[in-house]
């Protein structure tokens, strides 16, 4: 979470050209993720590990990374920050949903392993054709 702090800071830092609102800049993004910080540690704390599962904890602290990502970009005027953090959004679902369809990949997999394999098989028989 500091590296995202720096990033933000460095982005945003020619969004704003007095030294104020430099410094306004600084301490917004400061503050943001020194808060995320201090929610992600009491998401491990023993406490909370303890009504949380492995999963439900790691989706959580990916939400948490997202939200404060995509403020942070709001804050700093930085579109692809902002774009990160809705990417890391969607992220959250797609990860649950992977979790619960494991199936479905394996299946959707060798489909397409199939589809690959028989594609090939084609172009080969059409190139010894062509060849004769």
């Amino acid at each position: 979470m500091p590296v995202y702090a720096v990033i933000c800071i460095i982005e945003g830092w020619r969004h704003f050209t007095t030294p104020e609102a430099r410094w306004e800049l600084v301490t917004v993004q400061a503050l943001n993720w020194f808060a995320l910080i201090v929610a992600t540690y009491i998401l491990y704390n023993a406490g909370v590990q303890g009504v949380l599962n492995t999963n439900a904890s790691g989706l959580v602290m990916l939400t948490l990374l997202a939200l404060g990502t995509f403020m942070a970009g709001l804050q700093a005027r930085v579109w692809r920050i902002c774009g990160l953090g809705a990417v890391l959004f969607l992220a959250v679902p797609a990860i649950g949903w992977l979790e619960q369809s494991i199936m479905l990949l394996v299946g959707a997999t060798l489909v397409i392993i199939a589809i690959a394999g028989l594609t090939w098989w084609l172009g080969q028989r059409r190139d010894r054709a062509l060849q004769t």
